[in-house]
């Protein structure tokens, strides 16, 4: 049996025709990022397994990125699932303390960290089954067969048949279909439900059940493939970063070739870029930390050696420009704001997230968050941007259910 220990959700603060939607910079990646620093607040994961059908890279992956953006040491290991609500569970399930379990989608994201004496997590069963209702192809393109009584009957209803559960416990939740479908083998009465079949779902659905005080059968639908747990009574951290929800500001893009992608300059700049670090020297005392690092010297012209320093993820704006002017790349318009961080003399360039023009003003404060700046010749450039009015919600207390 796995314990989960904290979960962690974040939704994006855009809505457009009645939905909340990932904003421009924001993907699957940013979004799992959220979520897994609110889980792992300590930074303790020693594997990350990140659940998704979103992959932004699907050569070369995405660990490298999510590892520094977590501020987890280069060799802890990371698994890539593709899949939904059963994928997720299935990790949960089958993970080892330790493990932070992360699914993300265009939705949002959410992440469970694995450990000792939280809420207990069981596998009960698992069907695997092919009903291809929807398709996506490599190259992105998306076919329904839209048949619901079709998926209900010959899909859901024929893999749940097939689970061999008897005398089962109560349903807790289900993700991906109805609880009624579960009423041959399981007491559904006042059991959660979500319509989301994707692993963001499922977990959200386990953190409302927890919350909820539920114990029982927690059952995971995509398409035609089930995965059922069992959940235990135990203590668990959950903690929602889900700011309210405003209207998606119009942008344009100017059409052209953006800035071109320089991979040695990429590799020179990611440690420090994505885990948000600065160069300490230790043999100048007096001097400030250098954001990004760059090279020194001493009185007599020996380079100084230097170490890398956390920076604080909150501060104050202590300048900003508005920019209309559309370019390649770079959705406008958008704004640029100087920030003076908590706590240290660094001062950042940043650009402003989360937040439409014209509402950010000099002395606000807000928090430095994950977001992918632009895409150049195809390949996501991730770094930090400046989300005025936002608490750090890694430093809060969060609800323990």
């Amino acid at each position: 049996m796995a314990h989960v220990v904290a979960i962690g959700t974040y939704l994006p603060p855009w809505e457009q025709d009645g939905e909340r939607v990932a904003g421009p910079d924001e993907d699957a990646l940013t979004m799992a990022v959220a979520a897994g620093r609110v889980a792992d607040r300590g930074a303790t994961a020693t594997r990350v397994v990140m659940v998704t059908r979103n992959f932004p890279l699907l050569e070369g992956g995405s660990g490298g990125v999510l590892v520094a953006a977590l501020s987890l040491a280069a060799d802890v290991p990371v698994t890539e699932v593709l899949g939904g609500g059963p994928a997720v569970l299935d990790q949960i399930t089958q993970g080892e303390p330790g493990t932070l379990v992360i699914a993300a989608d265009e939705t949002g994201g959410a992440a469970v960290l694995l450990g000792r004496g939280g809420t207990g997590v069981a596998p009960v069963a698992r069907q695997n089954r092919s009903l291809p209702v929807v398709v996506r192809q490599d190259n992105g393109a998306q076919r329904a067969y839209n048949d619901p009584r079709l998926l209900r009957e010959a899909g859901v209803g024929v893999s749940l048949s097939r689970l061999g559960i008897t005398g089962s416990p109560a349903l807790a939740a289900v993700s991906g279909t109805k609880a009624a479908q579960l009423k041959d083998f399981s007491d559904t009465a006042d059991a959660l439900e979500s319509a989301g079949s994707s692993g963001v779902a499922a977990v959200r659905l386990l953190a409302d059940a927890v919350e909820a005080g539920r114990s029982g059968m927690l059952v995971a639908v995509e398409q035609a493939n089930v995965a059922v747990a069992e959940l235990a009574d135990g203590h668990t951290r959950i903690t929602r970063d889900e700011p309210d929800v405003q209207p998606m500001p119009k942008f344009r893009t100017a059409p052209g070739n953006g800035i071109p992608v320089s991979l040695a300059s990429y590799a020179r700049a990611f440690e420090p870029k994505i885990r948000w670090e600065a160069a300490v020297f230790d043999g100048d005392a007096d001097g400030p930390p250098l954001f990004p690092p760059r090279v020194r010297v001493d009185a007599k012209g020996a380079i100084m050696t230097y170490r890398m320093q956390p920076l604080p993820r909150s501060g104050t704006v202590y300048t900003q420009a508005s920019i209309a002017f559309p370019v390649p790349d770079l959705p406008s318009p958008y704004a640029l704001a100087l920030i003076q961080l908590d706590g240290s003399p660094v001062r950042v360039l940043l650009k402003v997230t989360g937040a439409p023009l014209g509402v950010m003003k000099i002395g606000d404060r807000g928090s430095v968050v994950f977001r992918r700046i632009a895409m150049r010749t195809g390949i996501p450039d991730y770094g930090y941007m400046f989300w005025p009015g936002k608490e750090d919600v890694t430093t809060g207390e969060g609800a323990v259910a």
